[in-house]
């Protein structure tokens, strides 16, 4: 593990300071405000005059972006606060750019190889062998989608992933910790309170009671952490009805006379099944539940490319015991045509615009195939039946001990 850390090291530190994408570099700008005082973001920027976006986190996501600031600044140097009040679409063009990208994204490296640490650590507590439990963390490091979304792109998806990752590590020998730190993960971003509740459906006990006070954990530690902020009409215009909240309830399907949420129905589904066929007893099981989980999540609502990195740790666990690679290459082919299809320049041409500022006048591929829509719909619908496969593996699923 200490050369695969090494190896991994070694090629994030070439791959981070020559891509660029404007919302990491957008995301710490926020850290800098008021002269870094400031502590209720949300307020700042309704009583302010500022053009940047609103931020739609919740405010441990603040927090922590927050606590990066200190080590960006000691890589990247005096110059980089000012680098971060420059305008996105010329920030790229200044000297420094390579360090500033590597400042900017040095702290989500390190957690991406810490999951990836937990990634092994998980397989081997699932009964995998040494060369298998690595070949998993490796899968996690190398994969395309972790790359791109990650170290090419910079998001921070992995402030998330990272506690629940260690919660999920602690979830059959410490379960009330567990549910903390999903409830912490939650307080980052809110797509690990959805994962959280599957597992407390399914978590290896008769005892309802004892599933329902595991969520409680975690909704609890979720709510403290935005109470304060409840009694701001803007906070909960940005933060609560925005996003992941509410691409949710997008789509809909006709059920009894209803209209019913596709995706909130698919997750009451998934969770059911999983209680039925004992999927909490084995952290394989686990990880073909949140799999599917995901899959459905991104299959039916409007999402953004970066959020395929959800999948991966647990697809990883899953891919070093069992393969199904074609699981993996769909995927990216999915993530590939989706992503060309936005019109975001910096999420292809642009995201190499420290190498070669003139990719960012490359029109977008979006205006210049006649395809956009095939393109589009086939990417979605590549989502789609993989999300049916998983939940067919689902369905047919047996844990070893019921075999």
């Amino acid at each position: 593990m200490k050369k695969i850390l090494l190896l991994v090291a070694t090629i994030y530190t070439l791959i981070a300071p020559i891509t660029y994408h404007p919302d990491t570099k957008l995301v710490l700008y926020y850290a800098t405000l008021g002269n870094e005082k400031v502590w209720n973001i949300y307020k700042y920027l309704n009583e302010n005059i500022d053009f940047a976006p609103k931020f739609h986190y919740p405010p441990m996501n603040y927090w922590m972006v927050k606590s990066e600031l200190p080590i960006v600044k000691l890589v990247g140097g005096d110059g980089i606060v000012k680098w971060l009040n420059v305008g996105s679409n010329v920030a790229f063009l200044d000297a420094n750019i390579f360090i500033y990208n590597l400042a900017t994204k040095l702290p989500l490296l390190l957690l991406i190889l810490a999951t990836g640490y937990f990634v092994y650590l998980i397989a081997q507590k699932s009964g995998f062998s040494e060369n298998k439990s690595r070949f998993a963390a490796l899968i996690w490091y190398l994969n395309p989608i972790t790359i791109y979304s990650g170290v090419m792109m910079g998001q921070n998806d992995i402030l998330a992933i990272l506690p629940f990752i260690i919660g999920f590590y602690f979830y059959y020998d410490y379960p009330i910790i567990a549910f903390l730190l999903f409830g912490f993960a939650s307080s980052i971003k809110s797509f690990p309170l959805i994962w959280a509740i599957a597992l407390a459906g399914v978590y290896p006990t008769q005892n309802i009671v004892k599933k329902i006070c595991l969520l409680l954990v975690s909704v609890m530690f979720y709510g403290v952490t935005i109470l304060p902020f409840l009694k701001y009409d803007f906070f909960v215009k940005d933060v609560l009805n925005s996003g992941l909240a509410m691409r949710m309830f997008e789509k809909h399907i006709l059920l009894f006379g209803l209209n019913i949420p596709i995706v909130p129905l698919l997750l009451v589904l998934i969770t059911l099944v999983g209680i039925k066929n004992n999927m909490g007893k084995s952290y394989v099981g686990l990880c073909k539940l949140l799999v599917t989980i995901n899959l459905a999540i991104l299959g039916f609502s409007n999402f953004n490319p970066q959020w395929f990195i959800w999948v991966l740790p647990f697809l990883s666990v899953i891919l070093a015991i069992e393969g199904n690679w074609w699981v993996l290459i769909l995927m990216c082919l999915g993530l590939f045509g989706i992503t060309i299809m936005f019109d975001d320049i910096f999420l292809y041409w642009g995201i190499l615009s420290p190498l070669n500022p003139n990719l960012i006048n490359l029109p977008f591929v979006s205006n210049i195939s006649r395809y956009t829509h095939v393109v589009s719909a086939t990417s979605h619908s590549v989502v789609v039946l993989l999300f049916l496969y998983w939940l067919y593996v689902c369905f047919w699923y047996k844990n070893e001990s019921d075999k």
